[in-house]
């Protein structure tokens, strides 16, 4: 059975649509697969926009990488000196809070209430469009956004708690570095360089008509358009918090020149987004979700991702130079005990394959 066969085998009535890019040894596959519109009877092609989900934190921490580079900031600062104000756990007075650590998803700062209609805390304004100061959620307590649940009863860096929160964060610090708006730097130093049709906001995108709708089951949750209009507006730098953790669109074959970026030292063919040192740190930081089979003696490193019904994926095989990029825009998905669904794990399984 080919990679093909097994990929519609995988997918066939389970999945409205997706898209597969398998990279290896420098060889290119894609494979497409059922709808990216069920209103308009639209099919996935090569170059089908995704919003991609966590994937989307893979390129902030390359942002990120890029500043540290570049001398401009240091993983172990407190973050109040980039912010201007001082960010501390209430119940940890005294412990700094990191970018490393936001990074790391153990800064202690959570996604806030689980009640996402309540407008307090940072679940419960992410979505909206109306001006929330990231300071108002972290620091003021008389302001009608901050929530204690923000902060978990963890001491900062003693525990993994993920968290979307932690990225927006990161995102509001790339700004006050910069001077520049995150979505604007972000361009400018990782998908402009490298020719890419993507961007944080949707309505950047070029080719707009490319954009997937997404599908809760086979059923039509949001359109292309309601992610273009939902497009949020800048806000001062600083205060950009909400869209980074997972609001990247993209396509597959586009994502994985990222892919091939950090599997190949930091280079995409004649681009040098990063030094390989740094790519080497940034690898061995332990960011990046890692799967071992010690009877293959392969390491994968990657990232996924799951929201508006999207499941998706990004995993590599650095020393084999070999990576898969995946996202399908809804379906049925079952979950397993890796914390993966079946779409995601037959995934893995077939770049397993071609190692």
């Amino acid at each position: 059975m080919d990679f093909k066969e097994q990929l519609f085998n995988l997918f066939n009535h389970q999945i409205v649509g997706g898209s597969v890019v398998l990279i290896k040894n420098g060889m290119f596959f894609q494979y497409n697969h059922g709808c990216r519109s069920l209103i308009n009877n639209r099919p996935v092609e090569d170059d089908t926009i995704f919003r991609i989900a966590s994937i989307s934190k893979v390129i902030i921490g390359m942002t990120v990488m890029k500043l540290t580079e570049d001398g401009l900031l240091d993983l172990d600062e407190d973050i109040g000196n980039y912010l201007g104000f001082r960010v501390r756990n209430p119940k940890y007075p005294d412990v700094p809070i990191t970018t490393r650590m936001l990074l790391m998803h153990t800064s202690s700062i959570t996604n806030g209430l689980d009640n996402e209609s309540v407008e307090i805390g940072y679940n419960g304004v992410n979505g909206k469009k109306f001006f929330v100061a990231l300071e108002d959620l972290l620091l003021n307590t008389q302001s009608g956004y901050y929530t204690e649940k923000t902060y978990s009863p963890f001491c900062p860096g003693e525990k993994y708690i993920y968290s979307n929160f932690g990225f927006g964060i990161i995102a509001c610090i790339i700004e006050k570095v910069t001077n520049t708006l995150f979505t604007d730097f972000v361009e400018q130093k990782i998908l402009k360089p490298l020719k890419l049709d993507a961007s944080f906001k949707a309505d950047r995108i070029r080719k707009q008509d490319k954009i997937s709708d997404t599908f809760l089951g086979f059923t039509t949750n949001r359109t292309a358009n309601s992610f273009i209009e939902a497009t949020y507006p800048d806000f001062p730098l600083g205060n950009n918090f909400r869209g980074p953790a997972g609001g990247l669109f993209i396509s597959m074959p586009d994502l994985s020149k990222i892919m091939v970026a950090l599997f190949n030292d930091g280079k995409y063919r004649d681009v040098q987004l990063l030094k390989k040192e740094t790519v080497d740190y940034y690898l061995s930081m332990n960011f990046l979700p890692s799967r071992t089979y010690p009877d293959k003696g392969v390491l994968l490193q990657g990232h996924t991702g799951n929201a508006y019904g999207v499941t998706s994926l990004m995993y590599f095989c650095k020393a084999k130079k070999t990576g898969i990029c995946f996202i399908a825009n809804g379906g049925n998905y079952r979950p397993m005990p890796s914390g993966m669904n079946q779409i995601q794990e037959g995934i893995i399984d077939l770049l397993l394959q071609a190692l």
